[in-house]
Formats: C-alpha cells, structure tokens, sequence
C-alpha cells in the first residue's frame, strides 16, 4: 500500500485535500471518483526512511516528477488556439460524441501541432480515468486555474458541453478587449515615436548644419536655436554617463518593483489615472461581470465563484478588494453592499447586482451589465481615442512648426547679412 496526497473539487464546488492509502495511483482516482469527488491532483508521498538515507536520490526524483506533472512549455497555446480547441471540444460533445473520442478525433485531425499535441496527451490522461481538468492542467500551460475549475464544475454537474460553449463566448470577449485596448494605442504610440525621431533629426543634424551656415555669414542663431543645439552637443559630450544613468535609474525601478508594496503601490495609482485608469477601471469591470456571470450559471457558490474570480486580474489592489468581498460575503454580506465599499466598481453595476439579489436572479442580471458595460467600454476607448490622437497631433504640429520657423529665421537672418553687405 502507498501514500498519496489528493487535492479535490467536491460537488458544491469547494476544493478539498487530504491523503489516503491506496495499492496504485489508479486505485486512489477510483475511490475518490466514487466519493463524488473529481481529483485536482493526487501524488504520492515518499517514505521518510528512505529520503533521509539518499537525499540525492529523492531531490533528484522530487525534480523529475516535478516535471513529470508540470505541464510541457511547448504545448503552450496562443488565444486562438485555445478558443479552437474549446470550441471543437464543446461542438463534438455536443453532438453526442464521448469524451475520449472527442479529444483523440482532435488530436489526429487538427491542423495546428500544438492543439494536436495538448489534445493528444489530454486522451491518454482521460483514457487512465484522470478528470479532464487534471489532463487539461497537466498537458498544456494554457489552461488556467479559472478554466480548469470551470471545467471540473463541469464535470460534476453533467453539463461539460454547455460551460466549453459558454468558455468559448467568454474567452471570445476577453480577447475582443484586449483587441480593442490594443488598437486604441496603436496610432499614438506610433505618432510619439515619429515625433521623437523628427526632434532628434532636428537637434543632432539640421540645427548644426545652419550654425555653420549662421556663423560664416556673421550671423546668429535664434535662442530657441541655440537652446536646442546646446542640449545636443551636451548629449553628445556625455552620453556614456547619461546612459550609465539611465541604467541605474532602470535597475533601482527595477529592484523598487519586485516589492510586493511597491507593486500594491502602482496598481493601486494607475487606476486613479485620468484616462488610462478610467479605462482599466471599465475593462475590469467587463472581465468580472464576464467572469463571474458565468461561474454563477454553471452552478459555483459565489463565495467560490468570487475566489476565482480573484485570478483572473493581475492588479494588485484589485485583487485585495475582492478578497475583502468574498471574507464579507462569507460572513452573510451582501454583494452589492460589499462591491459598493470596495469602491472599484461603477454604480450602474452595482444597482444592477442589487435588482439580482432583491429577485432572486443575480446571474442574469449580471449577464446584462456585462452586456451593456462591453458597449460601455468600446464607447469609452473611441472616446479616449478622439482625445488622444487630437493632442498627440496638437504637440506634435506644434514641435514641427517651432522646428519650421526656426530655420525659416535662420534663413531669412543669413539672408539678411548677405544682403546688408
């Protein structure tokens, strides 16, 4: 008999751990598969004896069957591989197809080698009477903790087809945020470098050519001229300790934010930010909503629900928040109450969480705001954009037409001398 550890989501959705003596590891899945129980993980625990008389043997076997359950970096896949992936899954079962079936039908038909790989290893697991969750968390890195959870709820509930397609809607609305996000910074981004390359052609080769023009004809060069031009000769004198600056002050940024205060510090600032805070502010309401909604429809407690819903953002002081959120609502609070103190939430999503708890109908009221703060978001980032691009063009014509009216009076000044002569 061996020793094994599991870790479990149980059928009302809580995550339970524990060890049991079982003959095989096989013979451990199967007990607590009968319990009701879906297994999350399950090792098996070496003897003490023998660890301490070969402590190089056991470090060296504790780091293969590290990489034994870790799974593979190169099964690693993109956002639309792993939208494919669910999407097939969530289309073969729901016409009926078996489960082993489907993921061995998707490893040998798929046109991308990743998904084939993570589908193949995935049938091998659930062929062994290893959950999807655990084959999923095991085969690829792409399956977080959120989406193995969605899919152990699955599982239990007998309803592992419709949580893929609802996975697959999700998963689709996240990356349309991203997208949206994505574009909205494209064309400033591209005019603040344009700017910068034109200063710099400026600064480093024009402005110098009219100083010798300027001084062999007599003249002198506008202050702006020469404000401009001794910055340049000053970059050019001292770079290589403008440089050793500038990596200093990159290695102590650096150093400041592997903190874990400083990092609380940042997420909590940026999202008091004007514009991109408003933004981040809107885009994590969307994501929560999204998030939670779902969980609540697939049968997940909400005080579990919330805890998942934890992981999906990597903000720092949002997170906190949440764990406030779900501690109170443990305690009996309720949701709304507890997401209007958290004070990161808009006021309309509150109101409509309340209407869900007063009706009873809480995840379809949430599936409304979420429907209605998406459209909010896109009206948000067009209304950022028409902000943005005006002022990047506004400085930017300003620059230009400084740098344009300098030379023309350096011009008209040479011009001048040569004339007076």
């Amino acid at each position: 008999m061996a020793s094994f550890r599991y870790k479990v989501l149980q059928k009302n959705g809580s995550l339970s751990e524990g060890a049991l003596e079982a003959a095989s590891k096989g013979d451990a899945t199967r007990r607590l598969n009968e319990q009701g129980s879906r297994v999350l993980s399950l090792t098996e625990e070496k003897g003490k004896k023998k660890e301490k008389s070969a402590k190089g043997a056991a470090a060296s076997s504790g780091a293969a069957a590290r990489r034994r359950t870790s799974a593979p970096a190169e099964n690693r896949l993109s956002s639309k591989q792993l939208v494919q992936f669910t999407e097939e899954l969530s289309d073969l079962l729901a016409a009926g197809v078996q489960l082993d079936a489907a993921l061995n039908s998707i490893g040998k038909r798929s046109e991308s080698p990743a998904i084939g790989r993570v589908a193949a290893s995935c049938y091998e697991k659930v062929r062994d009477g290893v959950p999807l969750a655990t084959a999923l968390r095991f085969s690829s890195p792409s399956f977080n903790e959120l989406y193995c959870n969605l899919v152990s709820a699955g599982e239990v509930s007998g309803a592992l087809g419709d949580i893929l397609k609802r996975q697959v809607r999700y998963l689709n609305t996240l990356a349309d945020l991203k997208g949206k996000l994505a574009t909205a910074l494209i064309y400033p981004a591209f005019l603040i470098v344009s700017g910068v390359a034109v200063s710099a052609m400026f600064v480093f080769f024009l402005i110098p050519k009219l100083r010798r023009l300027v001084e062999s004809t007599g003249g002198e060069l506008p202050p702006v001229a020469k404000l401009l031009l001794g910055a340049g000769d000053f970059v050019k004198a001292h770079w290589v300790a403008l440089l050793l600056v500038v990596l200093v002050a990159v290695v102590v940024v650096f150093l400041l934010f592997r903190r874990e205060d400083t990092k609380r510090w940042w997420d909590r600032t940026v999202l008091g930010l004007p514009l991109l805070g408003t933004l981040l502010r809107t885009r994590f309401n969307v994501a929560f909503v999204e998030t939670l909604s779902n969980l609540l429809v697939n049968g997940l407690p909400l005080v579990r629900a919330l805890e998942l819903v934890e992981t999906t953002t990597t903000n720092r002081h949002v997170r906190e928040q949440i764990a406030q959120m779900r501690g109170r609502v443990s305690e009996g609070a309720l949701l709304n109450r507890c997401m209007e103190k958290a004070g990161i939430f808009e006021s309309g999503l509150v109101d409509m969480v309340r209407i869900g708890e007063d009706t009873g109908q809480l995840a379809p009221s949430m599936a409304k705001a979420g429907d209605r703060l998406d459209r909010e978001f896109a009206r948000a980032i067009d209304r950022i954009a028409s902000i943005i691009q005006p002022a990047i063009i506004l400085v930017m014509s300003v620059v230009v037409g400084l740098m344009a009216y300098m030379m023309i009076s350096v011009i008209y000044e040479t011009i001048s001398v040569l004339r007076n002569r």
